[in-house]
């Protein structure tokens, strides 16, 4: 698709309908969060979301093949509106969110077009960003794998309104990201002290290996610790430690298996030497939401295994919802000053944000 016809299509798709926005408020509604109800909880100070995703109207058709195939609640997130997201961060104290495109990514099997693709996402969320300052930032789409591509993109989307950094998925087409190929991407964003979201996709090997199980329920944890654990062995994470790396979904299994990829350090003293501190140092700087992980036992690994500054609320929203993971988090039995940290202060103190303790 060229430039024109994409612009085309954000001309005629990206304005908010009547029809657009009813879809929206009924996939917030179909996902239990009606506004202000008498029993909804009430918190007590605007939250921020790190983990937020949108769905322009021209990227929807282009996803839509994917989620029929791989995810869940498939209708209800393609109802997605900015109103949506909007009035469900309302309903749950959110006072800012941080805006990305989730799986499958921008790439559909044509490198032009995905370059086209994530500088019209990107262009659509800075819309977003400056008709609404207070409540939506994002981080930028890149059209990986094309290294290349992706610099040029970076660069010129990290100086748009509102970005905070830039998002990555955990393979392109079974590649981690610890790959050689993608090494000048990272000294760029390295010189750049860039901020770097990872979340999940499916991997060709693994995509609907139990049936009437979606894959992203367990396939899109265990890619998230493979991708930490390829870069951590690559030496990707000791080499560019100007690069503050976030990890959906807690890190997804890692926590669980963080001992067994250790161990490889011992097994094998050549990867040992691309990680000078020690592979528990290298892993203790990089950051999780907490999307998919506020029970008690998830939590607690979280809490265990991270500094408490490296936590940060995230909802998976449209897929997740913002009250009933804010009530969750409320039961986990954090202290209030975790809470806090969680909720708010960590993710305004990594991306400049302003805080507010206040309820909206």
């Amino acid at each position: 698709m060229t430039d024109a016809k994409l612009s085309g299509e954000i001309s005629r798709l990206s304005g908010c309908t009547r029809r657009y926005v009813l879809a929206g408020t009924a996939a917030t509604l179909a996902r239990g969060a009606p506004a202000r109800a008498a029993d909804a909880p009430r918190f007590v100070r605007a939250a921020i979301d790190v983990h937020h995703h949108f769905l322009p109207p021209f990227y929807k058709p282009l996803a839509k093949p994917w989620l029929d195939k791989f995810a869940t609640g498939v209708s209800a997130v393609l109802a997605w509106t900015p109103e949506a997201s909007l009035a469900a961060m309302d309903e749950a104290v959110v006072g800012t969110a941080i805006l990305s495109i989730s799986s499958p990514g921008v790439h559909f099997g044509d490198d032009l077009q995905a370059v086209e693709l994530a500088r019209a996402c990107n262009d659509y969320a800075a819309g977003l960003c400056k008709d609404h300052p207070d409540r939506f930032k994002f981080f930028a789409a890149l059209p990986l794998p094309d290294v290349d591509s992706a610099i040029r993109e970076a660069e010129r989307a990290l100086a748009l309104s509102g970005c905070r950094g830039v998002g990555m998925l955990s393979n392109y087409g079974g590649g981690y990201l610890g790959e050689a190929r993608f090494k000048p991407l990272f000294e760029w964003l390295n010189r750049r002290g860039a901020l770097v979201y990872v979340h999940p996709t499916d991997a060709p090997c693994c995509a609907g290996l139990v049936p009437g199980l979606a894959t992203p329920l367990i396939e899109f944890p265990v890619d998230t610790a493979r991708t930490i654990a390829s870069l951590l062995w690559s030496g990707t994470l000791s080499a560019h430690p100007n690069i503050r790396f976030i990890f959906s979904h807690g890190g997804g299994a890692l926590p669980m298996v963080t001992e067994r990829v250790i161990a490889m350090g011992f097994v094998d003293p050549s990867l040992g030497a691309k990680v000078p501190e020690g592979a528990p140092a290298a892993l203790s700087r990089i950051y999780v939401d907490t999307a998919s992980v506020t029970g008690k036992p998830a939590m607690a690994a979280l809490t265990a295994w991270l500094p408490p500054d490296h936590i940060l609320y995230g909802t998976d929203f449209p897929w997740g919802t913002l009250a009933a993971s804010r009530a969750a988090l409320e039961r986990v039995g954090l202290s209030a000053e975790q809470l806090l940290r969680i909720e708010s202060e960590n993710a305004a103190a990594l991306m400049g944000l302003k805080t507010d303790r206040r309820q909206l």
